[in-house]
């Protein structure tokens, strides 16, 4: 299965995993962990998938950015919920969140 830093590693899209180690001018992709989607019956596991929260944080919006993101995540076998547009006034950013 391809992982999410691979599908990253193919967009022109700066990315870090948890956070980057200097500041970074947008647009630019921050993802974590966030747990873990499990089903077991029977005493076996059924089921266990990894969630990851993609963030992505921009100051103009550019919508072939999130195409590129939304369709590398599609063609990789990854579901995704995605939110509004979201204003972070006191970093004078935009983010949007991607749950996979």
């Amino acid at each position: 299965m391809t992982t999410l830093k691979q599908i990253f590693t193919q967009l022109n899209i700066p990315f870090a995993y948890s956070h980057f180690k200097k500041p970074m001018s947008p647009p630019y992709i921050v993802y974590i962990g966030n747990g873990q989607t499990t089903f077991a019956a029977d005493n076996t596991w059924h089921y266990r998938k990894n969630v990851y929260q993609i963030e992505y944080y921009f100051d103009l919006k550019n919508e072939a950015n999130e195409a590129a993101i939304e369709d590398a995540l599609l063609e990789n076998g990854f579901n995704y919920t995605k939110s509004e547009d979201v204003y972070i006034e006191d970093e004078n950013i935009n983010v949007i969140y991607y749950t996979v």
